[in-house]
């Protein structure tokens, strides 16, 4: 039950840096425990002196009075300072955590924001991490102080009557068996319920979203998946209201069947004359008092317990390893070029992507990939940004191995504009900016002139001052791409990474975003991904690409087209599309 708690801790001290702070809570937790543990054993002797006017352990009515005033005020005490650092290290717990989460985001491949885990960040570093700092102010400390209760309790009633002293040490284990099986089935209840509950909201959501849709197909009014989850719900439902009813009756009824045989044994002691009835009555009240102890450490573990995932999220973000780099930058015999040499990688193992690659990139040209879908053009530009570390080969920026440069020389080499552009939710300009803060503003304008983002400008009523909205989302996907387009002109990059998007754009954003990839040309390399012919057919060197990550042949288009195969007909295909008219 507290492998929750155990493993907690560790955690909480990696994160905090100091396990100090953490101690303290500690201590306070187990002296406020020491205090409310001999508290509730006083009621023993103080009863039985208040009942028979005689003293007890050497002192009387009014001695013991005084001993459970300073109990309760001590008590009291070393509660405030539990709760107050309690609260206290879960507010620097929050902090360091969005600390540490962010410092590491930041050094994690890109490749491993592909991970499901990156979606969750967002929830992560709000309410998950609150629930997670609840851990320390809400749940650790009655945790100690609740088992350090219990056990003191314990021991000073065997000092007391080692009868009674068997009699709970007997019982214990019994009552927390009984409390722990009612949590167990009340989870298991959860568990079952959750999926069904997530998968019926998820049916919802996609019912409202896709009416036009269903509508077009007849099938508004029955729709079938939703049906199967409301119909799954619903047995899920009847399973949890079965389990929680067996966890209510195994947790009450069992657990308080205990207490009164408790309340029997003390009554059958002072029946036989072995134990005063004074003493039997103050021993139930003690009983009373000491099984909601129990439920308490019981209830702690078990919300403990529910809250591991997020622990666990948390651990897998702040433990996740960076990719090895050297400690200081490496010299780059010939900037601006790329060279992959016999690169193979997977995503999987045994699943083979790419196989074989080879080619190079000379400086200030243009290098198109093509090839089908899936044939891992995507993953190359992936490599040499290094998202990824290859499986075999080599990938050389510049002339020197990804793996031997550091981040920051890597970054400062690339410029990447891929097919989904994201912007942050800030101004137009700001968006531009992040490519090089230091231009000057006539830098920052032409950059923006050539990608045609001062003709966007012209016509928003804040010009530059517009906000974007969080990801871009007040402007279109060509106004957008115009935008990262500028950002790669404003950087100067020696490379840049285009992953072209120019077949889905309006003629008025394909005319820019050509317009400024022709001007990079003057400056930097380029390696695209291309699927318009007018691109292909510009590129100084076209690298063919197999269904199976395979090179099937480089050359100029002359070349290619010359020697048909594969290039001869993807090209023959495209041009005849481009004739299509609907």
């Amino acid at each position: 039950m507290n492998m929750a708690v155990m493993n907690f801790i560790p955690r909480c001290r990696r994160m905090l840096g100091d396990g100090t702070i953490l101690n303290r809570v500690i201590v306070f937790s187990t002296i406020y425990g020491l205090f409310e543990g001999v508290s509730i054993f006083a009621l023993l002797p103080a009863i039985t002196s208040l009942v028979t006017g005689q003293p007890v352990l050497g002192l009387g009515v009014t001695g013991w009075i005084v001993v459970l005033a300073c109990l309760a005020v001590l008590g009291g005490v070393a509660n405030y300072f539990q709760l107050s650092r309690g609260y206290s290290v879960a507010m620097f717990f929050i902090r360091v955590a969005h600390d540490m989460i962010g410092n590491r985001v930041a050094t994690l491949p890109l490749g491993w924001f592909n991970k499901p885990l990156a979606g969750k960040l967002s929830r992560m570093v709000s309410t998950e991490l609150m629930m997670a700092g609840e851990i320390i102010a809400h749940f650790v400390s009655p945790f100690i102080s609740n088992l350090v209760v219990s056990l003191v309790v314990l021991v000073l009633t065997y000092t007391w009557d080692v009868r009674l002293g068997i009699t709970l040490t007997v019982a214990t284990p019994f009552f927390l068996l009984f409390v722990a099986l009612s949590t167990k089935l009340n989870k298991k209840a959860k568990d079952i319920s959750e999926p069904a509950e997530v998968e019926l909201s998820n049916r919802i959501v996609e019912f409202a979203h896709c009416q036009a849709a269903l509508r077009s197909c007849g099938r508004s009014a029955n729709y079938s998946e939703l049906t199967t989850a409301n119909r799954e719900w619903l047995r899920a439902k009847r399973k949890e209201l079965w389990l929680n009813l067996a966890g209510n009756v195994v947790g009450n009824s069992f657990s308080q069947g205990i207490v009164v045989t408790l309340m029997f044994m003390s009554a059958q002691f002072a029946v036989g004359g072995t134990l005063q009835p004074v003493e039997a009555i103050a021993f139930i009240g003690l009983c009373l008092r000491y099984t909601q102890v129990l439920t308490g450490i019981t209830d702690t573990a078990a919300a403990l317990e529910d809250r591991r995932p997020v622990l666990d999220a948390i651990d897998e973000v702040v433990t996740a390893k960076p990719l090895p780099e050297p400690d200081t930058a490496t010299p780059e015999p010939t900037p601006g070029t790329i060279s992959l040499d016999h690169v193979a990688f997977s995503y999987e193992d045994g699943t083979p992507v790419l196989r074989d690659i080879t080619f190079a990139v000379p400086a200030k040209t243009m290098v198109a990939l093509v090839g089908p879908s899936g044939c891992g053009k995507t993953t190359i530009a992936r490599l040499i940004s290094r998202f990824y570390d290859v499986t075999a080969g080599s990938v050389k920026v510049g002339g020197v191995d990804v793996r031997e440069q550091t981040t920051k020389q890597l970054m400062a080499s690339l410029s990447m504009v891929f097919q989904d552009v994201y912007l942050f939710d800030d101004t137009l300009e700001a968006n531009i900016r992040i490519g090089r803060e230091d231009a000057t503003m006539a830098e920052f304008h032409e950059a923006a002139r050539l990608a045609g983002v001062t003709e966007i400008v012209n016509r928003l009523p804040r010009g530059w001052d517009t906000p974007v909205g969080e990801g871009g989302r007040a402007l279109s996907g060509g106004e957008r791409q115009r935008v990262a387009i500028a950002r790669a002109l404003l950087k100067q990059a020696p490379i840049v990474l285009l992953d072209e998007a120019t077949s889905a754009l309006d003629p008025e954003n394909e005319e820019n975003v050509v317009a400024a990839v022709d001007k990079l040309r003057e400056t930097a390399t380029i390696l695209v991904i291309a699927h318009k012919l007018d691109t292909i057919r510009k590129a100084d060197a076209i690298v063919q690409l197999r269904a199976d990550g395979t090179v099937e042949d480089i050359g100029t288009h002359e070349e290619l087209f010359a020697r048909g195969g594969t290039y001869r007909s993807f090209w023959d295909h495209r041009a005849a599309a481009q004739g299509w008219q609907l």
